[in-house]
C-alpha cells in the first residue's frame, strides 16, 4: 500500500512540475488545483475500504501523507484566488487583501498554537488519539475543502492547513514585496546586454540542462527556487531561441535508451579530464 501511495505523490508531483510551463498564472494554478484534487480522489480510492497493519501504519498516513496532498489543495486555492483577483484589482485593494490573509494567517497559527508545536516539534505521545480513524471528522468540515473521506482526522485536516498558511504566508509576503519595489527597480535588459548570444548545442540538450538546473536548485528567484518556466522564459531571451516545444524536448529526453543524461555525462566527463590535467 505504502509504494502505491509513494508512487500516487511521485506522479502528482511530476504532473506539478510540468505545469510550472504554462505562463498564465490563472491557467496554471486551475490545472495545479483539477491534478491535486484527481490524486486527492484516487487516494481516497485506496484508501476507502484498506484496513491499517496496525496502528504506526495508520497515525503515519493520517500525520505524515493526508497532509502533502490536502495541503496543496488548500494552498493552490488560496493562491487561484489570488491570482484571479490581480487580473482586476489595483493596488489598494490588492495591499488590503494581502495584509487582511496575513492577519488571517496570524490568527490561525494563534489559535493553533499547540498543534503546530506538536507537528513541527516531532512529537508523538498523542499520535494515536489524533490521527486514527476512530478521530474522524465524519463529514465535510467546509465548503474550502475537497469531498473528504468521512474518516479523514481532524487533526490531519488541521495539520494541512498549516503546511498550507506556512506557504501561502510566503507567497503573500513576496507578493507585498513585488507590490511595494519601485518602478525603476525593473532593469531593461537590451540596454545593458549588447553582446550577441547564441546557443551552441541542441535544443535537447539545452533542455537537459535546464531541468538539470531547476532539480538542483541552483538560482533563486525573489527567495524561491526558479521554476522550469523561469529557467526556460531566461533561456529563451538570452540565448534568442524558441523553447516552445520545451514540453515534447523534456519528453524525448527522458525516453532515452542508452544515456538519459549525455550533456550532463560529457560535462562531467570533461571537468574531470581538466582536474586531472591541472593537477599534474
Amino acid at each position: 500500500m505504502q509504494e502505491v501511495i509513494q508512487q500516487l505523490q511521485a506522479n502528482m508531483e511530476l504532473s506539478l512540475e510540468e505545469t510550472n510551463l504554462i505562463p498564465d498564472p490563472v491557467q496554471h494554478y486551475d490545472r495545479c488545483i483539477k491534478l491535486v484534487s484527481k490524486a486527492i480522489e484516487e487516494l481516497k480510492g485506496l484508501v476507502r475500504s484498506y484496513i491499517f497493519q496496525n496502528v504506526d501504519e495508520e497515525i503515519h498516513y493520517f500525520k505524515s501523507v493526508c497532509p502533502v496532498f490536502y495541503s496543496k489543495h488548500f494552498y493552490f486555492i488560496k493562491v487561484y484566488d489570488i491570482e484571479l483577483l490581480k487580473c482586476s484589482a489595483g493596488r489598494k485593494n490588492l495591499r488590503w487583501k494581502y495584509d487582511h490573509d496575513l492577519r488571517e494567517i496570524e490568527l490561525f497559527f494563534a489559535q493553533h498554537r499547540d498543534l503546530s508545536k506538536y507537528y513541527y516539534g516531532s512529537l508523538t505521545y498523542l499520535d494515536e488519539q489524533l490521527f486514527t480513524r476512530r478521530n474522524g471528522h465524519q463529514g465535510v468540515i467546509e465548503d474550502l475543502s475537497p469531498v473528504i473521506d468521512a474518516n479523514f482526522t481532524l487533526a490531519s485536516y488541521k495539520i494541512s492547513w498549516i503546511i498550507a498558511n506556512q506557504k501561502y504566508r510566503c507567497y503573500l509576503e513576496k507578493e507585498l514585496k513585488r507590490l511595494d519595489a519601485p518602478l525603476g527597480d525593473t532593469i531593461d535588459s537590451s540596454t545593458v546586454d549588447r553582446d550577441k548570444v547564441t546557443l551552441g548545442t541542441t535544443k535537447s540538450y539545452l533542455a537537459e540542462e535546464i531541468v538539470a538546473l531547476q532539480l538542483a536548485e541552483l538560482i533563486y528567484v525573489n527567495g524561491q527556487p526558479a521554476s522550469l518556466a523561469w529557467l526556460t522564459e531566461k533561456a529563451e531571451q538570452v540565448l534568442h531561441t524558441d523553447l516552445k516545444d520545451f514540453k515534447s524536448l523534456d519528453y524525448a529526453n527522458r525516453s532515452r535508451k542508452k544515456d538519459l543524461t549525455p550533456l550532463l555525462t560529457s560535462m562531467i566527463k570533461k571537468f574531470i579530464d581538466r582536474a586531472n590535467r591541472l593537477n599534474k
